[in-house]
């Protein structure tokens, strides 16, 4: 006599990047075969180690297990599936199909968790993307519970299950709802001393998102300095609180700060490997320049970072994602970033310093101030000297122009940038509205900058005279004509000016490194 199959379905999912892929756990129990669990459909290793943790969990929770043949279908069986998190999907697949649990229980719901050999069922990593795939499809989820709250949208039908025991009497609870709870600045520029022309430079890369390095001897604040940058940036939109969560969110990191409108700051070591910065692994998680993304990327010491591992940085800087391509197929990430680096001039610092001496020979500076490369240096649009401040300067901290007043001149200039471009659409200048744009997105760059700078007579015939001065390329003149654009903003002026241009030039002075 043939054996009788029962069958069951229950709905979970797979990360890949940064999104929850739909995945049906289609389960036979019963049928011809050797007894045991038999996964297909592509499962990774910790999804087959499933099947021990399954057997334990099911028996602590005083469940019985099926000593028949089980085989589990993970579909669309093209689609990779890896984590933890199909324990509770396919532990409650065999209980349905034993009639162990009612089958209406996992109706609608997208179940994703992660089983303990006693019972327990435990939260994993992408949460919130699970979320936004249950409301996208119209589900409901059930998790594991989560220690440090979730941040569920208002439509979506969110249960915990904290032991498999709990559904003998089917205990659900709620999830605990965390609060994003803002928190006072706790670095302010009015902490750093003087560097009054290098505050300057932050706030015109904070208005017009640019990439900004800064060169200098140990101890002049270049740390500081970069430390404080994003307490003068805007905080993040709806739609990029959202987007920024779900990186932090996949990589298991928290993300409170971040949906009270915080930007990320990351400042990996120069340590750092290729994986560690842009992101690898199997299955791949995000790097650096991910989890930097709609925040800012510091690199301290830059030209001790690996060179190779530099390079990889212009593919993010252009495109903002990086994709990372394996035997299993291509997985993207977002990687759009502000950009800040800090270097030494020499090995030793003081290269230039009218205080101290340099002591590295002149092959020595060279090597070092290759590490970085032309082409990566030609992504910088600002690059600035940072010298040490004066003992009565530094006697003085805590009076200087605060992260505040700084932040104020900027949300003015972004301001005025937006009024100014919403006249520019309504005219012939920009055909339609890029209100609230950054500067360097805009669509076709080249021939827009200048139709934003409306450059005179006098102020092309100085471009062009000190462009040729200094054997500029194209793209650095764009670099140029970009950054007085933005001080135009920052001044609130609606032309550029040949005083515009000067500062901006001055930004690609000779600092040692090439540019």
């Amino acid at each position: 006599m043939a054996k009788t199959q029962k069958l069951a379905f229950v709905q979970t999912a797979t990360l890949h990047g940064v999104e929850a892929l739909p995945v049906t756990c289609e389960t036979s129990v019963g049928g011809r075969g050797l007894p045991g669990i038999f996964m297909v459909g592509l499962p990774d290793a910790a999804v087959r180690e499933a099947s021990y943790r399954v057997r334990l969990a099911l028996q602590a929770a005083g469940f019985e297990t099926p000593n028949q043949h089980i085989v589990i279908n993970f579909a669309p069986s093209a689609l990779r599936k890896s984590g933890s998190g199909f324990d509770l999907p396919i532990a409650l697949a065999i209980l349905v199909a034993t009639g162990q649990i009612a089958a209406g229980l996992t109706d609608q719901m997208l179940c994703v968790g992660e089983l303990s050999i006693d019972g327990r069922i435990r939260s994993v990593r992408g949460l919130l993307a699970f979320e936004q795939l249950a409301v996208q499809s119209g589900q409901g989820l059930l998790t594991g519970p989560a220690p440090g709250g979730v941040y569920p949208p208002e439509q979506l039908d969110h249960h915990c299950l904290g032991n498999l025991a709990d559904l003998h009497e089917m205990r659900l609870s709620q999830p605990y709802q965390a609060q994003s709870i803002e928190h006072e600045i706790e670095q302010d520029f009015a902490e750093v001393a003087g560097s009054q022309s290098a505050k300057r430079a932050l706030q015109i890369a904070a208005l017009g998102n640019h990439a900004l390095m800064m060169v200098g001897p140990p101890g002049s604040g270049k740390s500081m300095l970069a430390a404080r940058f994003p307490t003068i940036l805007p905080k993040l939109s709806e739609t990029e609180k959202v987007e920024t969560a779900m990186v932090h969110s996949v990589a298991g990191l928290p993300y409170a700060d971040i949906l009270a409108g915080h930007k990320p700051f990351r400042a990996p070591h120069h340590s750092a490997s290729r994986a560690g910065l842009l992101g690898g692994g199997s299955p791949p998680s995000p790097g650096e320049v991910s989890l930097a993304h709609n925040g800012v990327l510091f690199l301290d010491e830059m030209p001790e970072f690996g060179s190779a591992v530099l390079q990889l940085l212009r593919q993010p800087l252009e495109s903002g994602q990086v994709a990372l391509a394996r035997a299993g197929g291509t997985t993207v990430f977002p990687a759009r970033f502000h950009l800040l680096a800090a270097a030494n001039p020499c090995p030793c610092g003081y290269l230039g310093d009218p205080e101290k001496n340099c002591r590295c020979t002149s092959s020595s500076v060279e090597r070092y101030q290759s590490r970085i490369g032309g082409p990566l240096m030609d992504r910088f649009d600002l690059v600035i000297r940072v010298w040490r401040s004066p003992a009565a300067q530094v006697l003085a901290t805590g009076r200087g122009q605060s992260s505040a007043q700084m932040r104020t001149e900027v949300e003015a200039g972004r301001l005025f940038r937006s009024s100014r471009l919403e006249q520019d659409s309504q005219g012939k200048s920009i055909g339609q509205s890029q209100t609230g744009q950054l500067l360097m997105e805009l669509p076709g760059k080249g021939a827009q900058l200048l139709a934003e700078c409306q450059l005179g007579h006098t102020e092309l015939d100085f471009l062009e005279a000190a462009a040729n001065a200094q054997h500029l390329s194209g793209r650095k003149i764009m670099k140029a004509l970009a950054v007085a654009r933005t001080i135009a903003d920052l001044e609130q002026s609606e032309l550029v000016g040949e005083e515009h241009l000067l500062e901006a030039l001055s930004y690609r002075a000779d600092v040692g490194f090439e540019i």
